[in-house]
């Protein structure tokens, strides 16, 4: 049951995948608030939130650019909760939602000033090589942005990690290691005080 539940935080699907996302959306709220606390976002940011689930983050994004903030998930669930949480945004073409991998993103080089990804990096595979692919899509001078909810060191990480496959953990000093062998040029990490909510930036 706990699997089942995993698989479905890692893409969403079926009926079950719409409550779900709504279950990460208020789960991952302190996550995401403790993020935007660490972010320094431009007026003119054109971003991309990469593994965006409900959507919520684009909204939270939209209100602090004025340029346009897309999505990526590749849950067909996931996009169809992305697209009607900004509906607006979407109808008026300052936000479109895409059905994609990050491991092969289908977005240009140096598309984007700002990449977020958050409570995703775990399920990612090949994680140096698909860093690469995401310093790849963002501008020079531009920011990624990781959120999660341990920084490797959280109690029940080996309780997780023994019962979902492909899930990785890591600690700050391990993403920046692979974030820097990216092609990133400097990374800053800030763990929430008092708890294991954990935010890398890494700057390009």
């Amino acid at each position: 049951m706990v699997a089942e539940k995993i698989t479905q935080c890692m893409k969403p699907h079926g009926e079950e995948g719409y409550e779900t996302i709504e279950n990460m959306n208020e789960n991952h709220q302190e996550i995401s608030e403790y993020a935007f606390e660490c972010l320094e976002v431009g007026k003119n940011d054109r971003i991309l939130d990469i593994g965006c689930g409900g959507g919520v983050n684009i909204e939270k994004f939209l209100k602090l650019t004025s340029n346009s903030v897309d999505g990526l998930d590749y849950s067909e669930v996931s996009v169809a909760a992305s697209i009607r949480q900004n509906q607006d945004a979407v109808d008026n073409e300052r936000c479109k939602i895409m059905q994609a991998d990050v491991c092969d993103m289908p977005i240009d080089d140096e598309s984007y000033d700002l990449a977020s990804a958050f409570e995703t990096v775990y399920f990612w595979p090949e994680i140096r090589k698909t860093f690469k692919e995401v310093a790849r899509i963002i501008k020079p001078g531009g920011q990624f942005m990781i959120a999660l909810g341990t920084d490797g060191n959280h109690p029940d990480d080996e309780k997780w990690l023994a019962t979902v496959e492909g899930m990785s953990v890591y600690t700050p000093e391990e993403l920046e290691e692979y974030l820097l062998d990216a092609g990133f040029k400097s990374v800053k990490s800030s763990v929430k005080p008092n708890d294991y909510i954990l935010v890398v930036i890494a700057q390009k």
